[in-house]
């Protein structure tokens, strides 16, 4: 008989994890958002949406497959896990001003698009049938 670990993982579980990927980027934007988010440097901007495409697919692919999420199951775990922050940033980004006090007037639109970014990238990770084997290999010499 095979026990899929998503049984004991339910569906709060991965709420909680959303909401935790959530605090974190808040916490990073809150302090260092004018780093990574700024109309004045188009560079370190660009640079922050391609550095989140393995960032968010690290947290998010190797979680599918230590879990054993089966790919039929995936979509509704990517929508899980990105709800929690999309329902947050409606009043981190209605609250900028405290919320993000690093980040201009002016780059709050480049914030936004990247959040929009984020979230279809969690959201593109669970369509895709990606898999990462969790196996020790010995070393034969």
């Amino acid at each position: 008989m095979i026990v899929h670990r998503t049984k004991s993982w339910h569906s709060g579980h991965f709420l909680l994890w959303g909401f935790a990927l959530w605090l974190i980027a808040t916490i990073v934007f809150h302090y260092w958002g004018n780093l990574l988010i700024d109309t004045k440097h188009p560079f370190r901007t660009g640079l922050s949406f391609a550095v989140a495409v393995p960032l968010i697919f690290g947290c998010v692919a190797p979680l599918f497959s230590f879990l054993k999420v089966p790919i039929s199951d995936r979509t509704r775990r990517s929508v899980q896990i990105a709800l929690p922050g999309m329902l947050m940033d409606i009043i981190s980004i209605l609250y900028h001003d405290v919320v993000f006090p690093v980040i201009s007037e002016q780059s709050i639109p480049l914030l936004a698009a990247w959040l929009f970014w984020a979230y279809g990238l969690i959201l593109i990770v669970g369509l895709g049938p990606m898999k990462f084997r969790f196996i020790k290999k010995k070393l034969h010499l």
